[in-house]
């Protein structure tokens, strides 16, 4: 009869968990059940709601420090992506993958290529380095913001004396205030004083502004008479 999906990871954690000695056993099991499967990167409040429909109400501090208990236990992986919140995802002993990550509606894909694995641990041994772990994070545009945005480009991508529109501002919070408390909003038109060396300038309202390259990379514009 074969294993239930996830069950041989189910009983290990639950005698971790009795070796560890930890309370609340009974909802950490649960919680663990319902973690265990999904396959998506969740923040600490996507899984709290998760759990929710799952008829499971625990408060946030309590999802977190489940989610920091796998994450110590190799059950799961703390995922930190530029401008956005921690995302927890299903670990897999023996196995590995990269993201690529939208920087417009914020998807993540997961991808794994044998090629470039075989080419960072030649890297390393080049460099007489002794290869543990890596992590690899490709920021873009995703598939279907190149479809909803036709003709829409990254700030970065722009030239000097070019009139620019701000189609899509970064999805991470922060990144987006700090642009927002700038003058830089959707719909806001633009001029490039000086692209392709350095940090960008840009003029926005008759003011001069200074973009780093990371920041404007994650801006999505188009041309203001397209």
């Amino acid at each position: 009869m074969q294993t239930p999906p996830h069950d041989d990871e189910k009983r290990q954690f639950v005698s971790l968990l009795g070796q560890l000695g930890l309370g609340r056993a009974g909802e950490r099991v649960a919680f663990v059940d319902a973690f265990l499967g999904h396959e998506e990167h969740h923040t600490a409040d996507g899984w709290q709601k998760l759990m929710r429909r799952r008829g499971l109400n625990m408060d946030l501090d309590f999802v977190v420090e489940n989610l920091e208990l796998l994450t110590r236990l190799g059950m799961a992986t703390k995922r930190e992506f530029e401008g956005a919140a921690a995302r927890y995802e299903h670990q897999h002993l023996g196995e590995h993958h990269d993201h690529m990550i939208c920087t417009a509606c914020g998807a993540i894909e997961e991808f794994c290529s044998p090629e470039l694995e075989r080419l960072q641990e030649e890297v390393a041994r080049q460099h007489g380095f002794h290869h543990l772990r890596h992590r690899m994070q490709i920021y873009g545009l995703c598939k279907k913001c190149l479809a909803r945005h036709p003709g829409a480009k990254r700030l970065t991508e722009a030239s000097t004396g070019e009139r620019v529109r701000v189609e899509q501002l970064p999805r991470g919070e922060q990144a987006a205030a700090r642009l927002m408390a700038m003058g830089i909003s959707k719909g806001v038109e633009m001029d490039v004083l000086s692209a392709g060396h350095g940090p960008m300038v840009v003029a926005v309202r008759g003011t001069r502004l200074a973009l780093g390259c990371g920041e404007a990379d994650k801006i999505l514009v188009r041309r203001a008479d397209g």
